[in-house]
């Protein structure tokens, strides 16, 4: 199915490649044309500097946990964010893309039914979860400039 849509290949009908073709370049006409592998690494690194710091923030629901609850919270916490971050650093980018948004989506319930209690993580690590996903999936599947040899 996959195949199907053309995820997997570069087989497209010849209207296909002509409407790329005029969609990338009106893209570039505007700045939103192919990323350099320099603005790939700072809008990565951005974002996770920037969603590192927002779960701070989102976690400051949590002081009224013991200890165990807490820390098996930031264990599946981990678990989302190296799911996040393989988006752009493993071979298996789509199904590491689809694992971390299904897990972003559910993470409150997961760790209900993980931790056997309910209402643990505050209610703003789903939608901080989903956005940093979501801009991780756009940023890693945006089309790239092939890099260039270094000039002398």
């Amino acid at each position: 199915m996959l195949a199907a849509l053309g995820l997997f290949t570069d087989t497209h009908t010849e209207g296909e490649s002509r409407v790329r073709k005029k969609i990338s370049h009106a893209l570039g006409k505007v700045g939103l044309g192919r990323i350099s592998t320099g603005e790939y690494q700072a809008n990565l690194n951005g974002l996770n500097m920037f969603f590192g710091a927002v779960l701070g923030f989102v976690l400051t629901g949590t002081e009224t946990l013991d200890s165990w609850q807490f820390g098996k919270i930031l264990m599946l916490l981990a678990g989302a964010v190296v799911s996040i971050l393989y988006i752009s650093s493993s071979r298996n980018r789509v199904l590491y893309s689809i694992f971390a948004l299904l897990l972003s989506l559910a993470f409150p319930e997961f760790v209900d039914f993980v931790i056997q209690a309910e209402d643990l993580v505050p209610d703003k690590i789903r939608p901080t979860l989903v956005v940093w996903t979501v801009m991780t999936i756009l940023v890693e599947f945006w089309g790239r400039e092939r890099d260039q040899p270094p000039q002398t």
